[in-house]
């Protein structure tokens, strides 16, 4: 209770004061080039979106962006660098949601309050989170899946984009409603986990759409379903997880942050700027085979998103029996 009075005190502490934002200008802004922390590895989503709006980012600027791919700890790694960098519009955050509204109810010893080392920017994507089984598996469906695992109790495992990610998130959530028992195997990245899936090292794996839907397309492994709330529509005979286990619904998105303490002119510059780039034909299209849906907000649609992400999550990680590690 004490945690979530605190996100809602500093949730409008931000409202009252970081978002207003003192002074500074943004005319003379950026003087050099931008370093983009993708806070996951390559072929992430997070990844595909810093380098699909790279090119009219690096235009509306004025200055060359620079991606850097900082993975590990399923994001915390590369988000605590950007809340530790200077806040002057020089170094910012690309991330999907765990590092921002879950892993601090999954991780010990978490290094950052969210909430209060980010300035929020925009929302560029939602992406969509797919189960997914080697093909050696014997299950076309969630349901044979669940069958297959309960008559192999503790011999299948399920890979992870690490500790607390969505992926680690969706498969408790799998094991506590359906009352199987897949072992979780973490990486340090979804693509390092889809690879195993691929090799047959483990059986089961989450991924994002740009890292599963190749090797569906090879023939290597086989999308069972999609942890949303609902079908997508460039997916339409994927069914969810949710249609047979009620409950197993993750929404994954990826922001755009700077350092708390960022001047607000610069946050409104590159809302602008990152905004724009959304609305490219060629981006939405991009972003529609990766299986992203481009998004665009305001800073405070974002903040908004995150209070209530965190709230959310602190009921229902700890219901899944996921216990801070690490």
């Amino acid at each position: 209770m004490a945690k979530l009075m605190h996100i809602k005190a500093v949730a409008a502490f931000i409202g009252l004061t970081g978002l207003i934002a003192p002074g500074a200008s943004a005319d003379d802004y950026p003087k050099r080039p931008i370093t983009i922390i993708a806070a996951f590895p390559p072929c992430a989503s997070t990844d595909a979106v810093a380098r699909v709006t790279r090119d009219y980012l690096a235009v509306a600027l004025g200055q060359p962006i620079v991606i850097d791919n900082r993975g590990g700890a399923s994001g915390t790694l590369g988000a605590a660098l950007v809340a530790n960098a200077n806040p002057d519009g020089y170094t910012l955050l690309v991330t999907s949601n765990p590092p921002i509204t879950m892993n601090m109810y999954t991780q010990k010893s978490f290094p950052y309050d969210a909430m209060a080392a980010f300035a929020p920017i925009t929302l560029a994507a939602y992406s969509i989170l797919a189960l997914a089984v080697n093909s050696s598996v014997p299950a076309n469906n969630v349901a044979e899946l669940v069958a297959y695992v309960k008559k192999n109790p503790g011999k299948v495992s399920f890979g992870s984009a690490g500790l607390g990610s969505a992926h680690h998130i969706s498969g408790a959530l799998i094991n506590k409603i359906a009352g199987i028992e897949m072992v979780h195997v973490p990486y340090r990245g979804g693509a390092a986990a889809i690879q195993d899936l691929v090799a047959g090292q483990i059986q089961v794996s989450f991924g994002t759409t740009p890292a599963v839907l190749p090797h569906q397309e090879a023939g290597t492994i086989r999308i069972l379903a999609i942890a949303e709330e609902k079908r997508h529509p460039e997916l339409p005979d994927i069914p969810t997880v949710a249609e047979t286990i009620p409950g197993v619904v993750t929404n994954t998105w990826i922001g755009f942050f700077a350092p708390a303490g960022t001047p607000r002119p610069i946050i409104e510059k590159l809302n602008t700027a990152v905004n724009a780039a959304l609305g490219q034909a060629d981006v939405v299209q991009k972003f529609r085979k990766l299986g992203l849906t481009a998004a665009g907000r305001t800073p405070e649609q974002l903040q908004a998103i995150m209070t209530e992400e965190l709230v959310r999550w602190s009921k229902v990680i700890p219901a899944a029996g996921i216990e801070p590690e690490r």
